[in-house]
C-alpha cells in the first residue's frame, strides 16, 4: 500500500512541475499580464479544475510549490550539537537532495525575471516561506527569544541560496551537489564585510 501512495505522490510533484513549466513558458511567450489560468491548464494538458487541484492562481504556479523541510531532517536538526550555521546549511542540503531539482525551470525562472523584474515580489514571497523555515528550525536551537536574530540569519542564508540557484541555474558544468557549498562561501563573503565594519 505505502508503494501505490509513494507513486502517487510522485506523479502529483510532476503535475505540479508540468504546469509550473507551463506557466513559466506561457509568461516569456506571451507576457505575464496576458496569461490566465486556462491558458496555464491547456499548456500543461490538465483541466481547469485539475490545475486549482494544485495551485490557487497564475502566481502560485509560477512560484511552484515550495520545498519544506522533513520530520527527519527537523529531528537530526534538534539532536546535533554542531556549529548552528553548519547545522542548517546541512539541514538545506538535506532538504535540496531530496527535491529532484530541475535545472530548466530554474533557467526559465531565470529568464522571467529578467525580463520582468516586476515579478521579483512573487518570487521573493517564496524565498520568504523558506526564510520562515531556517528561522523554525534556528529557533529550535537558540530559544525564542533569539527570533529576531534566528531571522537575520535565515534572511541572510536564502537570499545567498536564492543568488546560489541562479547561478546554477545558467552554470551547466556546476553541480546541484555544490549549490549550499556555493552559498556558504557566499556567506563567508558576508562574514568579511560585517568584520570590516
Amino acid at each position: 500500500m505505502a508503494l501505490k501512495s509513494t507513486l502517487r505522490d510522485r506523479r502529483r510533484v510532476q503535475t505540479s512541475r508540468e504546469i509550473q513549466r507551463a506557466a513559466l513558458s506561457l509568461a516569456l511567450r506571451h507576457g505575464y499580464d496576458a496569461v490566465t489560468t486556462e491558458m496555464i491548464a491547456a499548456e500543461a494538458g490538465i483541466s481547469q479544475r485539475t490545475f486549482f487541484n494544485y495551485y490557487l492562481n497564475k502566481d502560485a504556479a509560477i512560484v511552484g510549490t515550495a520545498p519544506c523541510f522533513d520530520e527527519d531532517t527537523v529531528a537530526w536538526f534538534r539532536a546535533s550539537s554542531g556549529p548552528l550555521l553548519a547545522d542548517l546549511l546541512q539541514a538545506l542540503r538535506r532538504l535540496l537532495n531530496g527535491s529532484d531539482l530541475n535545472r530548466g525551470t530554474s533557467q526559465l525562472i531565470d529568464r522571467l525575471l529578467d525580463t520582468a523584474p516586476e515579478l521579483l515580489p512573487i518570487f521573493y514571497g517564496s524565498l520568504k516561506r523558506l526564510g520562515d523555515q531556517i528561522a523554525d528550525l534556528a529557533v529550535t536551537r537558540i530559544g525564542e527569544e533569539a527570533r529576531p536574530d534566528a531571522e537575520l540569519l535565515a534572511e541572510a542564508i536564502s537570499h545567498a541560496l536564492a543568488d546560489t540557484f541562479r547561478i546554477w541555474a545558467n552554470d551547466d558544468a556546476m553541480s546541484a551537489d555544490s549549490i549550499v557549498d556555493v552559498a556558504a562561501a557566499k556567506l563567508q563573503v558576508l562574514r568579511r564585510f560585517l568584520e570590516q565594519v
